[in-house]
Protein backbone atom coordinates (compact mmCIF):
# COMPACT_ATOMS: atom_id res chain seq x y z
CA UNK A 1 0.00 0.00 0.00
CA UNK A 2 2.59 2.57 0.72
CA UNK A 3 6.07 1.99 0.39
CA UNK A 4 9.19 4.18 1.39
CA UNK A 5 12.25 3.93 -1.10
CA UNK A 6 15.87 4.94 0.38
CA UNK A 7 14.64 7.76 2.13
CA UNK A 8 16.74 10.92 3.34
CA UNK A 9 16.43 13.90 4.87
CA UNK A 10 18.35 17.28 6.18
CA UNK A 11 18.08 20.57 7.81
CA UNK A 12 21.22 22.15 6.41
CA UNK A 13 24.17 20.27 7.09
CA UNK A 14 22.73 18.26 9.85
CA UNK A 15 21.24 14.76 8.28
CA UNK A 16 18.44 13.60 10.00
CA UNK A 17 16.63 10.51 7.94
CA UNK A 18 19.43 7.96 6.10
CA UNK A 19 18.15 5.79 3.35
CA UNK A 20 15.38 4.96 5.02
CA UNK A 21 13.45 2.00 3.26
CA UNK A 22 9.90 0.75 4.66
CA UNK A 23 6.63 -1.23 3.81
CA UNK A 24 3.20 -0.80 4.92
CA UNK A 25 -0.05 -1.87 4.62
CA UNK A 26 -3.77 -2.48 6.80
CA UNK A 27 -2.43 -2.70 10.02
CA UNK A 28 -1.03 -0.57 13.09
CA UNK A 29 2.33 0.25 13.50
CA UNK A 30 4.07 1.86 16.12
CA UNK A 31 6.99 4.04 15.27
CA UNK A 32 8.88 3.91 18.45
CA UNK A 33 12.19 5.79 19.23
CA UNK A 34 13.46 8.29 21.82
CA UNK A 35 12.46 12.49 21.27
CA UNK A 36 15.16 14.20 18.48
CA UNK A 37 14.64 10.27 16.95
CA UNK A 38 13.39 11.82 13.35
CA UNK A 39 10.15 10.44 13.40
CA UNK A 40 8.21 13.46 13.26
CA UNK A 41 10.35 14.62 10.34
CA UNK A 42 9.67 10.90 9.11
CA UNK A 43 5.75 11.59 9.23
CA UNK A 44 5.98 15.14 7.83
CA UNK A 45 8.02 13.38 4.62
CA UNK A 46 5.33 10.36 4.22
CA UNK A 47 2.51 13.17 4.76
CA UNK A 48 4.20 15.27 1.79
CA UNK A 49 4.98 18.26 4.07
CA UNK A 50 8.39 17.96 3.73
CA UNK A 51 10.58 17.52 0.92
CA UNK A 52 13.06 14.83 1.08
CA UNK A 53 16.51 15.49 -0.47
CA UNK A 54 16.59 11.59 -1.52
CA UNK A 55 14.07 8.62 -2.63
CA UNK A 56 10.68 8.97 -2.48
CA UNK A 57 7.30 7.62 -0.98
CA UNK A 58 4.77 5.62 -3.28
CA UNK A 59 1.29 4.67 -2.29
CA UNK A 60 -0.28 1.90 -4.40
CA UNK A 61 2.99 2.34 -6.59
CA UNK A 62 2.13 5.55 -7.50
CA UNK A 63 4.49 8.93 -5.82
CA UNK A 64 2.31 10.82 -3.14
CA UNK A 65 2.41 14.26 -4.82
CA UNK A 66 0.70 12.80 -8.27
CA UNK A 67 -1.43 10.72 -6.42
CA UNK A 68 -4.89 12.12 -5.53
CA UNK A 69 -6.24 8.90 -4.26
CA UNK A 70 -3.11 9.68 -1.50
CA UNK A 71 -4.75 12.71 -0.50
CA UNK A 72 -8.11 11.73 -0.33
CA UNK A 73 -7.21 8.85 1.69
CA UNK A 74 -5.11 10.59 4.34
CA UNK A 75 -5.69 11.64 7.70
CA UNK A 76 -3.09 13.09 10.37
CA UNK A 77 -3.07 14.43 13.83
CA UNK A 78 0.18 16.28 14.38
CA UNK A 79 2.48 16.43 17.13
CA UNK A 80 0.78 20.24 17.89
CA UNK A 81 -2.74 19.85 17.66
CA UNK A 82 -4.98 22.91 18.02
CA UNK A 83 -8.09 24.05 17.16
CA UNK A 84 -10.46 27.18 16.87
CA UNK A 85 -11.08 28.17 20.37
CA UNK A 86 -14.95 30.08 19.64
CA UNK A 87 -16.22 27.05 17.21
CA UNK A 88 -18.51 24.42 18.44
CA UNK A 89 -16.91 20.51 17.72
CA UNK A 90 -19.37 20.54 15.49
CA UNK A 91 -18.62 23.46 13.35
CA UNK A 92 -14.48 22.67 13.77
CA UNK A 93 -15.37 19.17 11.81
CA UNK A 94 -17.80 20.96 9.26
CA UNK A 95 -14.69 23.12 8.89
CA UNK A 96 -12.17 20.03 8.43
CA UNK A 97 -14.90 18.37 6.16
CA UNK A 98 -14.55 21.40 4.15
CA UNK A 99 -11.14 21.21 4.05
CA UNK A 100 -11.05 17.27 2.66
CA UNK A 101 -13.44 18.11 0.35
CA UNK A 102 -16.19 15.74 1.57
CA UNK A 103 -19.72 16.07 0.01
CA UNK A 104 -21.61 18.30 2.11
CA UNK A 105 -24.23 15.81 1.93
CA UNK A 106 -22.35 13.60 3.61
CA UNK A 107 -20.68 15.87 6.51
CA UNK A 108 -23.24 15.41 9.27
CA UNK A 109 -22.93 11.32 9.03
CA UNK A 110 -19.02 12.01 9.09
CA UNK A 111 -18.99 14.16 11.67
CA UNK A 112 -21.05 11.65 14.37
CA UNK A 113 -19.79 8.65 12.86
CA UNK A 114 -16.21 10.10 13.58
CA UNK A 115 -16.87 11.77 17.32
CA UNK A 116 -18.84 8.35 18.07
CA UNK A 117 -15.47 6.39 17.46
CA UNK A 118 -13.41 8.00 20.07
CA UNK A 119 -16.83 8.80 22.22
CA UNK A 120 -17.23 12.69 21.81
CA UNK A 121 -20.54 12.34 20.39
CA UNK A 122 -21.87 14.10 23.90
CA UNK A 123 -19.87 17.39 23.25
CA UNK A 124 -21.01 17.79 19.64
CA UNK A 125 -22.38 21.23 20.61
CA UNK A 126 -19.46 22.12 23.25
CA UNK A 127 -17.10 25.18 22.56
CA UNK A 128 -13.69 24.10 21.71
CA UNK A 129 -12.35 25.86 24.65
CA UNK A 130 -14.47 23.85 27.15
CA UNK A 131 -12.86 20.80 26.39
CA UNK A 132 -10.14 19.44 28.30
CA UNK A 133 -6.67 18.48 26.59
CA UNK A 134 -7.22 14.85 26.46
CA UNK A 135 -10.75 15.28 24.49
CA UNK A 136 -9.12 17.94 22.48
CA UNK A 137 -6.46 15.20 21.21
CA UNK A 138 -9.56 12.61 20.80
CA UNK A 139 -11.27 15.44 18.64
CA UNK A 140 -7.39 15.39 17.00
CA UNK A 141 -8.33 12.26 16.03
CA UNK A 142 -11.32 12.57 14.68
CA UNK A 143 -10.76 14.68 12.48
CA UNK A 144 -7.77 12.58 11.13
CA UNK A 145 -10.59 9.38 10.35
CA UNK A 146 -12.97 11.75 8.72
CA UNK A 147 -13.99 10.75 5.62
CA UNK A 148 -13.21 6.97 6.16
CA UNK A 149 -9.40 8.17 5.78
CA UNK A 150 -7.74 4.85 4.75
CA UNK A 151 -3.99 5.75 5.80
CA UNK A 152 -3.43 7.68 9.21
CA UNK A 153 -0.42 9.59 10.86
CA UNK A 154 -0.50 9.93 14.67
CA UNK A 155 2.02 12.23 15.84
CA UNK A 156 2.55 11.29 20.18
CA UNK A 157 -0.96 11.14 20.06
CA UNK A 158 -0.92 10.77 23.72
CA UNK A 159 1.08 13.28 24.75
CA UNK A 160 -0.11 14.92 27.67
CA UNK A 161 -2.79 12.48 28.17
CA UNK A 162 -3.71 11.14 32.20
CA UNK A 163 -4.04 7.15 32.19
CA UNK A 164 -7.67 7.12 32.02
CA UNK A 165 -7.18 9.03 28.64
CA UNK A 166 -4.58 6.48 27.54
CA UNK A 167 -7.14 3.87 28.07
CA UNK A 168 -9.84 6.09 26.12
CA UNK A 169 -7.28 6.40 23.30
CA UNK A 170 -5.64 2.40 22.82
CA UNK A 171 -10.01 1.64 22.55
CA UNK A 172 -10.59 4.20 20.44
CA UNK A 173 -7.54 2.52 17.83
CA UNK A 174 -8.93 -0.71 18.28
CA UNK A 175 -12.04 0.16 17.34
CA UNK A 176 -11.02 1.99 13.88
CA UNK A 177 -8.33 -0.22 13.03
CA UNK A 178 -9.92 -2.63 10.39
CA UNK A 179 -9.41 -1.63 6.64
CA UNK A 180 -7.19 0.97 7.49
CA UNK A 181 -3.19 1.76 7.87
CA UNK A 182 -2.68 3.71 11.07
CA UNK A 183 0.82 4.95 12.50
CA UNK A 184 1.25 6.17 15.82
CA UNK A 185 4.77 7.66 16.96
CA UNK A 186 5.43 8.05 20.25
CA UNK A 187 8.25 7.14 22.63
CA UNK A 188 5.64 5.15 24.89
CA UNK A 189 6.66 1.60 24.87
CA UNK A 190 3.31 0.65 26.50
CA UNK A 191 1.52 2.60 23.86
CA UNK A 192 2.81 0.13 21.33
CA UNK A 193 1.99 -2.53 22.83
CA UNK A 194 -1.40 -1.73 23.46
CA UNK A 195 -2.31 -0.86 19.94
CA UNK A 196 -0.27 -2.27 17.32
CA UNK A 197 0.72 -5.32 15.77
CA UNK A 198 3.92 -3.88 14.06
CA UNK A 199 6.90 -1.79 15.16
CA UNK A 200 9.23 0.25 13.97
CA UNK A 201 12.24 1.09 16.03
CA UNK A 202 13.61 4.47 14.62
CA UNK A 203 17.35 5.47 16.36
CA UNK A 204 19.04 8.56 15.36
CA UNK A 205 17.18 8.74 11.73
CA UNK A 206 17.82 5.21 10.96
CA UNK A 207 15.84 2.38 11.13
CA UNK A 208 17.03 -0.15 13.42
CA UNK A 209 14.25 -2.98 13.66
CA UNK A 210 11.14 -3.34 11.55
CA UNK A 211 8.52 -6.22 12.15
CA UNK A 212 5.90 -7.91 14.87
CA UNK A 213 6.06 -6.81 18.40
CA UNK A 214 6.38 -10.28 19.54
CA UNK A 215 9.81 -10.52 17.24
CA UNK A 216 10.82 -7.19 19.21
CA UNK A 217 10.13 -9.01 22.35
CA UNK A 218 12.00 -11.82 21.72
CA UNK A 219 15.41 -9.82 21.35
CA UNK A 220 15.57 -9.74 24.73
CA UNK A 221 15.55 -13.31 25.09
CA UNK A 222 17.83 -14.86 27.90
CA UNK A 223 18.49 -11.39 28.08
CA UNK A 224 16.86 -9.63 31.17
CA UNK A 225 17.05 -10.77 34.55
CA UNK A 226 15.20 -9.53 37.98
CA UNK A 227 17.59 -9.69 40.53
CA UNK A 228 18.49 -8.15 43.87
CA UNK A 229 20.12 -4.60 43.74
CA UNK A 230 23.46 -6.01 45.70
CA UNK A 231 24.36 -8.49 42.76
CA UNK A 232 23.89 -6.06 39.78
CA UNK A 233 27.72 -6.08 40.60
CA UNK A 234 28.11 -9.63 39.32
CA UNK A 235 26.68 -9.62 36.52
CA UNK A 236 29.66 -10.58 33.90
CA UNK A 237 30.15 -8.32 30.65
CA UNK A 238 27.98 -5.05 28.97
CA UNK A 239 24.84 -4.18 30.76
CA UNK A 240 22.09 -2.32 31.60
CA UNK A 241 19.84 -1.35 34.62
CA UNK A 242 16.00 -1.04 33.00
CA UNK A 243 14.27 -0.66 36.36
CA UNK A 244 14.77 -0.13 40.13
CA UNK A 245 11.28 -1.79 41.86
CA UNK A 246 10.78 -2.88 45.48
CA UNK A 247 9.48 -6.01 46.57
CA UNK A 248 8.21 -6.79 49.63
CA UNK A 249 10.75 -4.78 51.10
CA UNK A 250 14.09 -5.67 49.16
CA UNK A 251 15.01 -3.57 46.21
CA UNK A 252 15.53 -5.19 42.87
CA UNK A 253 17.23 -4.45 39.59
CA UNK A 254 15.62 -5.32 36.16
CA UNK A 255 18.92 -6.00 34.31
CA UNK A 256 19.83 -6.08 30.64
CA UNK A 257 22.79 -8.11 29.78
CA UNK A 258 24.71 -10.29 27.06
CA UNK A 259 26.06 -13.46 27.83
CA UNK A 260 24.48 -15.97 30.07
CA UNK A 261 24.51 -15.40 33.80
CA UNK A 262 24.70 -17.36 36.75
CA UNK A 263 20.61 -16.20 38.05
CA UNK A 264 17.66 -17.07 36.40
CA UNK A 265 16.41 -14.89 33.57
CA UNK A 266 13.15 -13.68 32.95
CA UNK A 267 11.11 -16.32 30.61
CA UNK A 268 8.84 -13.62 28.96
CA UNK A 269 10.60 -10.37 27.79
CA UNK A 270 8.35 -7.12 27.48
CA UNK A 271 8.13 -5.18 24.89
CA UNK A 272 10.68 -2.25 26.88
CA UNK A 273 13.06 -5.70 26.90
CA UNK A 274 13.53 -5.79 23.45
CA UNK A 275 13.77 -2.32 22.58
CA UNK A 276 16.18 -1.29 25.18
CA UNK A 277 18.62 -4.03 24.46
CA UNK A 278 17.83 -3.15 20.91
CA UNK A 279 19.12 0.64 21.20
CA UNK A 280 21.61 -0.01 24.08
CA UNK A 281 23.45 -2.60 21.78
CA UNK A 282 22.79 -5.47 23.94
CA UNK A 283 21.81 -8.24 21.24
Amino acid sequence: MLTVKNLSKSYGRKKVLHSIDLEFDNHVYGLLGANGAGKTTLIRCMTGLYEPQQGEILYHSQPIKKSPAFLHDLGYLPQAFGMFQELTLYEMMEYICCLKKIDKSQCNNEIEHALSSVNLEDKIHERIKTLSGGMVRRAGIAQAILGFSKVIFLDEPTAGLDPGERARFKNTINTIKNDRMILISTHIVEDVDACCQNVIVIEEGRVLFQGTCEQLKQAATQKVYQIKAEDSDNIIGEKFILKVSEVEGEIYHRVLAQGKQNYPYEKNPTLEDGYMCLVKGIA
